[in-house]
């Protein structure tokens, strides 16, 4: 069996093979017979000649690896091995299960969306009670643009996950509120939004399939459009 060990010795810088095997702590005899009968090499040096010379066992032993995505299992061999009307059925079958799949998948992504979506309203509406409830006689809350209600409903979030953790929490349990306050950010941003209507900023948001919209100028709605 060709070697590639010699090249790959001689471009690492060692002239000769005694160089190498002193500098490295293996027998002169051993590794020259290494070089001269790879497929020999016990699993342990090749590893260790692998790591010494920055390369694959592959090449240490002298065998060419197989090139991505050639390699053919069981189930590919079985296939090959069959008709084409029988290769048109798997391959019927085949878009089935994949479009099946995506619709378990999407289902899923909903399921978990649904319950983030819960999350956030029942987060923002406890959040906007507190600030009504602190609001003066006669104030409006105002949360100013989108931007700056989503940066009060992101704060809101962290200050309730802090209050509950307590002040000997983990790293482990704020990474997961960290995590949750990110899916529920999420949810907010699914549900939330803002667009320009004759010359007004009109935030929206969605909820229980309905929709609200508030009006960030000094009138609302015309007519019989929404209003805050």
């Amino acid at each position: 069996m060709a070697s590639n060990l010699l090249a790959l010795r001689k471009a690492a810088g060692y002239k000769s093979a005694g160089d190498f095997a002193e500098a490295h702590g293996i027998p002169i005899s051993t590794y020259a017979r290494y070089e001269s009968n790879p497929d020999k090499i016990p699993m342990d040096r090749a590893w260790q000649l692998a790591d010494i010379l920055g390369t694959s066992i592959d090449a240490i032993v002298g065998r060419e690896a197989p090139a991505p995505g050639t390699a053919r299992g069981e189930v590919q061999l079985e296939y090959d091995g069959l008709t084409p009307e029988a290769c048109a059925l798997a391959d019927e079958f085949r878009e089935f299960v994949l479009a099946k799949d995506e619709k378990i998948r999407a289902h899923r992504r909903r399921e978990e969306e649904r319950r983030y979506d819960a999350l956030c309203y029942q987060y923002e509406h406890q959040m906007l009670a507190e600030l009504r409830t602190g609001a003066a006689f006669g104030e409006v809350v105002n949360l100013g643009s989108a931007d700056e209600a989503r940066e009060t409903f992101l704060a809101y979030l962290r200050g309730q996950a802090a209050s509950k953790r307590g002040e000997l929490a983990t790293e482990a349990q704020k990474a997961a509120d960290d995590k949750t306050i990110e899916k529920i950010m999420a949810a907010y941003d699914r549900t939330h939004g803002e667009f320009e209507f004759e010359g007004m900023s009109v935030m929206w948001n969605t909820a229980d399939y309905g929709v609200s919209v508030e009006y960030g100028s000094a009138f609302a709605g015309k007519e019989g459009d929404a209003e805050a």
